[in-house]
């Protein structure tokens, strides 16, 4: 009989002291990974020893070392390890906020978006490890690794990014994200696909088909998703379990608990621990 693979999934996160709107992840996966989902932040991933399997960009890729994963805000992604040895990685995700005011500073005032999801870039890919690291373990000072975090961000932004200029949205495009807004503004009620065809005045048939075609994932799904990452930043800034069970939408504190261990793989306590 065929030996059963060993499934792990260990992780931490933490927050940098530089008073800086990024959290800081590690993690080291074996048979063990995450469906198609978004994230509030913007993401940039690293592996430092093993492979992944990812679908990014709207397609299935396979990652190494000298890969940089660049997520923008609300980018459906997905990430799995399907070798022996699994793998291990580095996560930073920026705050919307810290890389508006980046952007203010380095970029003039165009708002900044990840070109592509995949940089293949050793240099980059080994500086960020490296750095991340440094702080893991507190080598440098907080000094050192914000001055070196930013020129590092900075080359980072100028050799996969773009500035997002005003583009011509077709019909069904627009409809989407009117949906999105929807959905992002009552994730406290219990919405159901009549509340958003209704609201958009279409058949629910017809927004399903296309709200999966455009982001590749179910209503659903983004909504809880949308729920998980909402409930992140509530445990993140101290709030309490019961408290960002009701605020985010979630039935009860079971259903929080269920839901977010799925998505994070971890417990909202566990999550809440690292922050406070």
């Amino acid at each position: 009989m065929k030996k059963q693979e060993e499934v792990i999934y260990d992780a931490k996160f933490w927050k940098p002291k530089i008073n800086e709107d990024i959290v800081l992840h590690k993690a080291h996966f074996n048979n063990y990974g995450f469906d198609k989902h978004v994230h509030e932040d913007y993401t940039i991933g690293l592996i430092y020893e093993g492979q992944m399997d990812a679908f990014v960009d709207g397609q299935k890729k396979k990652l190494n070392k000298a890969s940089v994963i660049t997520i923008n805000p609300d980018e459906t992604h997905a990430c799995q390890s399907q070798y022996c040895e699994g793998y291990k990685h580095y996560s930073l995700y920026l705050k919307p906020s810290f890389v508006k005011k980046f952007q203010e500073e380095n970029f003039y005032n165009e708002e900044l978006f990840f070109s592509s999801g995949i940089f293949e870039n050793q240099y980059l890919a080994n500086k960020l490890t490296s750095l991340i690291m440094q702080n893991e373990y507190k080598t440098h000072s907080n000094i050192d690794f914000e001055c070196d975090l930013v020129n590092t961000l900075n080359e980072l932004f100028l050799n996969n990014s773009k500035a997002k200029t005003p583009i011509i949205l077709s019909k069904h495009d627009m409809m989407i994200n009117r949906a999105k807004e929807f959905m992002n503004y009552n994730l406290h009620l219990d919405l159901s696909l009549d509340d958003i065809s209704n609201e958009l005045d279409i058949s629910k048939y017809h927004f399903l088909r296309l709200f999966k075609q455009k982001t590749f994932i179910s209503p659903h799904s983004y909504l809880m998703l949308k729920r998980i990452e909402r409930a992140k930043q509530a445990l993140q800034k101290g709030e309490s379990i019961i408290n960002t069970t009701y605020m985010c939408g979630f039935n009860d504190q079971s259903h929080l608990s269920r839901r977010f261990k799925a998505f994070v793989g971890l417990t909202p306590g566990n999550y809440r621990k690292f922050f406070n």
